[in-house]
């Protein structure tokens, strides 16, 4: 019923996806990452516009558009607890 390189590619899919948002999650958590951190989730947004133009396929769009979508909410989160002064330093994580 399923193929395994179906299963297989949905499993490099997840594990891509995954990794793209922990680099994003540390690199966006840096007091100055500001400017670094948002070059992934702008990166992403444009090439999943190009692969809509591109291919002129709605799914592609979606597994394109979904993560940078996500690494933009981590983006988000990580700027919001550097602000509010709630993100840990690695100072504090260490002393620990």
């Amino acid at each position: 019923m399923w193929d395994v390189e179906f299963i297989l590619g949905i499993g490099k899919l997840i594990s891509l996806v995954l990794c793209m948002v922990f680099i994003e999650g540390v690199i966006a958590s840096r007091p100055n990452g500001k400017l670094t951190g948002i070059l992934l989730p702008i990166f992403m947004v444009l090439l999943s516009v190009w692969v809509l133009f591109t291919w002129k396929n709605f799914i592609y769009f979606i597994m394109v558009f979904a993560p940078a979508i996500l690494c933009c909410f981590i983006y988000y989160i990580c700027r919001r607890a550097i602000k509010n002064g709630t993100a840990l330093s690695l100072n504090q994580e260490e002393n620990s």
